[in-house]
């Protein structure tokens, strides 16, 4: 996997590979017009085993591995695949900021733009045997750290049973959640782009909106007003906390809360949440135990990927497992509803093409052929427009 061995693949004035990046998002197949004269830049924590196999099989000129900044290897197939291949990986070379088409030279691990020869990125070339010791070490500290996961799961299940199971110990609020749909937002990075792909849902269904930390202030910033705040006063503005319908702040299982200071010095009135849980989580039982039809969440997808991470609580795993049955993740919501508008969309397309068809008929034909006609057009179309939603 030496890239010394490839001579076929240099540039004929500059030692190294030379090709056009081809960035490949996460989760993403292989373009379909990859080939030799192709850098492919991907994260192999979140390449499938088929795009990684179609990575190789197009027999591109090396692919690049850039994780996410602070991200723990994840022990993927790709990583296998890759190993028992001969095209070169580099690793440690950040060129997710560079443009997808950008025509480079990589040598011994340095990336270079090809027409300037202006350095992008420095990172390390790593052969088969590196590749299979990276994989192994990431499987043995996966499972270790799953391990260590759900045992806090479980004791954090043995200390708030009643809680997850009955609601016990839940404040009482002044919030109706009784057979609504209810969207969470929480200050995840993903959220503010998932909160605008949810706009057709807010404004047909009216959700509850209950702002989770830095959620809450993504909710005004958006001009939307939360009707539940669950946050530490210090963590958001004075805005939030004055703009917010109901404000819960978390506490300590003792009672404990922190910035119930500035609670007083605004002349707010706020409830007090004791449980050994994060304020994502004590928003979902809010809203899961007082009735909600449907609890809408957005934040990072809680996958196996990243289920045992830093950023996965485990209070998280058993709060999640009890409110599975009404709980949707934004994605998926802003997915389902961007169909419907399409389908709507298209709907009202045709029944204006039959108004115009209408037209020409009352123009041509008798009231009693329009009739017939119209009768049998409408129930035609009543059935194709009811077939969209099912």
């Amino acid at each position: 996997m030496k890239m010394s061995g490839l001579l076929n693949r240099r540039s004929t004035d500059l030692a190294g590979i030379v090709g056009a990046l081809r960035q490949i998002p996460a989760g993403a197949p292989a373009p379909r017009r990859l080939g030799a004269k192709d850098v492919a830049v991907l994260d192999l924590n979140r390449t499938s085993a088929e795009t990684a196999r179609a990575v190789v099989d197009a027999g591109v000129a090396a692919v690049v591995h850039v994780p996410r900044s602070g991200e723990e290897m994840l022990p993927r197939a790709a990583y296998r695949i890759l190993a028992g291949s001969t095209v070169p990986v580099i690793e440690d070379a950040d060129l997710s900021d560079v443009p997808d088409g950008t025509r480079v030279r990589i040598d011994e691990g340095v990336v270079y733009a090809l027409k300037s020869d202006d350095e992008l990125a420095t990172g390390r070339e790593a052969g088969s045997a590196t590749l299979l010791a990276e994989v192994d070490s990431a499987e043995n500290a996966y499972v270790e750290s799953a391990l260590a996961h759900l045992a806090n799961a479980t004791e954090f299940l043995s200390i708030e049973h009643q809680l997850l199971l009955d609601g016990e110990g839940l404040p009482q609020i002044d919030v109706d959640f009784v057979d609504r749909h209810v969207l969470v937002v929480t200050g995840d990075e993903a959220s503010k782009g998932q909160l605008a792909d949810l706009k057709p849902f807010i404004r047909e269904y009216r959700p509850v909106l209950v702002g989770v930390d830095g959620g809450a202030e993504l909710l005004r910033a958006a001009r939307l007003t939360a009707d539940v705040v669950v946050a530490t006063p210090t963590e958001v503005s004075e805005e939030v906390l004055t703009d917010a319908a109901v404000l819960v702040v978390p506490a300590d299982r003792d009672g404990r809360a922190e910035g119930l200071e500035r609670i007083t010095d605004l002349g707010l009135g706020a409830t007090t949440f004791p449980a050994a849980a994060t304020a994502r989580d004590m928003a979902l039982l809010l809203a899961f135990h007082g009735g909600a039809e449907m609890i809408v969440t957005t934040g990072e997808n809680r996958g196996l990927e990243n289920a045992f991470g830093t950023s996965s609580a485990p209070s998280s795993t058993m709060v999640d497992t009890t409110v599975s049955a009404r709980l949707v993740h934004a994605d998926a919501c802003s997915t389902l509803y961007r169909s419907r508008g399409a389908g709507i969309g298209l709907a009202l397309l045709v029944l204006a093409a039959l108004a115009a068809v209408a037209v020409v008929v009352v123009a041509r034909d008798s009231a009693q052929d329009l009739l017939v006609w119209a009768v049998e057009t409408w129930n035609s179309f009543a059935l194709w427009v009811q077939g969209l939603f099912r």
